[in-house]
């Protein structure tokens, strides 16, 4: 169990905790402030996760606090990529004032404020306002650790990275192909997951393999390799599956990395899950489209859920034992 003398002595998952803080307060006051309840929730949230996830993936992140480098055109940008219309600069403007004025986190002061209560049942994790509902992709991450680290550092390693996604609005981010279908890929030799992060990857756990996400200073303990675009070549043995954010400069991206990796390391094949409407820039060997309403993904809890648009599998290069009907068995519910 941890006690609150450890927590007050684990800094990095208390920063975690209050930098959550911050992001909640930042989505209250952009709500009401900037949009005066205009846009729901879910849909500012979306905004300032895409624009977030941009940063993320294309500027120099390297452990900075991210709010310091929203701009603007990426906070424009993170609502149109929602399909929001009339984001002007005004509200770009009236975003970036009240990022301005939250400032940077504030540092826990142990002579003045008391650490969260944690706690922890068979239903959720809970630090303070924070909860973290348990179900098997949690629960999987969570004994990962614990088997190496014992129950207690699991539970900090977790809470602080479930702060760190949801401080960041993130929790689409954490849906992916269903288990099953995974457990197919792997059977043919993908062992190497992108874009996923320990709440949703597919391959925690199974031998050999191993999974690329946002945040390798949170994410390690899990088994995570960093970002995918860190990566200079495809160091670790096997295929990849590749499941990116469906941003336009992030599939294009990806695309590139295809076919530099494809040029220079042909024996490696790829399988890229995007949307139907993005046409990837290397011709694939096979294709497998999914129906949005038809086919299933799996959620957050293990649910299967419809797929909202049409989604294709490019299979690139050769994958001993590939099936296109086993993967649609998979997302057929």
């Amino acid at each position: 169990m941890i006690t609150s003398n450890s927590v007050e002595k684990n800094i990095e998952l208390l920063k975690e905790y209050y930098s959550w803080k911050r992001s909640i307060k930042l989505l209250d006051r952009i709500e009401k402030e900037v949009f005066d309840g205009k846009i729901g929730r879910a849909q500012v949230k979306a905004g300032l996760e895409n624009a977030i996830m941009y940063l993320l993936l294309h500027a120099d992140y390297d452990g900075k606090d991210l709010f310091e480098l929203l701009t603007k055109p990426t906070l424009i940008y993170g609502f149109e990529c929602i399909d929001i219309k009339g984001v002007t600069d005004e509200h770009g403007d009236k975003m970036m004032s009240i990022v301005n004025e939250e400032g940077e986190i504030k540092k826990f002061d142990t002579e003045t404020q008391k650490a969260p209560e944690i706690s922890i049942t068979a239903e959720q994790f809970t630090m303070g306002d924070f909860k973290l509902e348990r179900n098997q992709y949690v629960d999987k991450a969570y004994n990962f650790v614990a088997k190496k680290e014992g129950e207690e550092a699991a539970a900090a390693h977790l809470l602080r990275c479930a702060l760190r996604y949801a401080s960041i609005y993130s929790e689409t981010r954490h849906i992916g192909p269903p288990q099953t279908v995974y457990d197919a890929f792997y059977k043919w030799g993908v062992r190497n997951e992108g874009f996923a992060s320990p709440f949703n990857a597919r391959v925690l756990g199974k031998e050999d393999a191993q999974f690329y996400s946002l945040f390798k200073d949170t994410d390690a303990v899990f088994g995570s390799g960093g970002s995918f675009f860190h990566l200079s070549e495809p160091h670790n043995p096997g295929h990849w599956s590749l499941d990116p954010p469906f941003l336009t400069e992030t599939m294009d991206r990806v695309d590139k990395r295809i076919g530099e990796w494809r040029e220079k390391y042909p024996e490696v094949a790829i399988l890229l899950i995007i949307p139907a409407s993005h046409t990837p820039a290397n011709k694939p060997d096979e294709t497998v489209t999914l129906k949005a309403g038809t086919h299933h993904y799996e959620g957050l809890a293990g649910t299967m859920n419809p797929l909202p648009v049409d989604v294709c599998i490019h299979r690139y290069g050769n994958l001993e034992g590939f099936s296109a009907e086993t993967i649609i068995e998979g997302y057929t519910p």
